[in-house]
Order: C-alpha cells, then sequence, then structure tokens
C-alpha cells in the first residue's frame, strides 16, 4: 500500500464497525485471500452491485470515474477490464497499483475474506492518527 502505508508501520483495525455501516468505497481493509497466506491491506473501490471498469490508468465505477489524488498510477499500458461485484463483495486495489497483486488479478473477493477496516494510525508517532 505505499505510498500511503509503508513497511513498519502499525494501526488499529475495527471489524464491529462494518456491521453497522457496510464496508464503503475508499475504505482500507485487512484481507486474505486465496492467493496468499499472509494478511495484506488493500482499498475498496468497489462495492456490492458495482460495476468496476480499469482500462490503462483510469478507474471507474458505475461509469463515474474516480478521482486519483495519488500520481503513482501508471500503468498505461492495460487494456480494458471491467468486473461486476456481486452481493457480498468487494473489489480491492492496492495504493502502489503498478506493483500490487489485487483485485485486478483475483477478481472480487469475499465479504468474509476481510479482517477489519484500517482504524488509527499508531506508528511511528509523527504519522500518529494521519489519515489513510
Amino acid at each position: 500500500m505505499t505510498p500511503s502505508i509503508s513497511p513498519g508501520e502499525y494501526f488499529l483495525y475495527r471489524k464491529k464497525s462494518v456491521f453497522v455501516t457496510g464496508y464503503l468505497r475508499g475504505d482500507v481493509v485487512i484481507i486474505k485471500t486465496n492467493h496468499s497466506d499472509q494478511w495484506t491491506i488493500k482499498r475498496v473501490i468497489g462495492v456490492e452491485n458495482d460495476l468496476v471498469q480499469i482500462t490503462g490508468t483510469s478507474i471507474f465505477v458505475n461509469d463515474k470515474g474516480l478521482v486519483m489524488r495519488e500520481s503513482y498510477f501508471e500503468s498505461e499500458n492495460q487494456k480494458k477490464q471491467e468486473w461486476k461485484v456481486d452481493v457480498g463483495e468487494l473489489f480491492v486495489l492496492g495504493d502502489n497499483f503498478q506493483d500490487s497483486i489485487d483485485s485486478r488479478v483475483y477478481g472480487p473477493i469475499n465479504i468474509n475474506l476481510v479482517k477489519g477496516r484500517a482504524w488509527l494510525r499508531i506508528w511511528p508517532f509523527k504519522l500518529l492518527g494521519k489519515i489513510f
């Protein structure tokens, strides 16, 4: 998730809050997929019933372009891809778009693979509370 979250940073996460509000686009979540035994951190791009389309560096959710403030989305050579997010699923991307293994590779994930939502950055102290 570099540059949003760097190796060695610690944060708290919460699981219970998602039962009240559900996961939202932009949430940073901790997941474990069938492609890795390790927990990883990804950003929610699509929630249930969304249509996610990616062409090059352009990301569209339900035909609306996402405004990406990050300048490191550099993969221009990508063909158009499209995914329908079913009920009980999330579409997740790593912030390091070029090097991330995410829903572009394994498709939308079952919500049961999510451990929780990142809540509060606690280490290093100079980043305490900084938004993901």
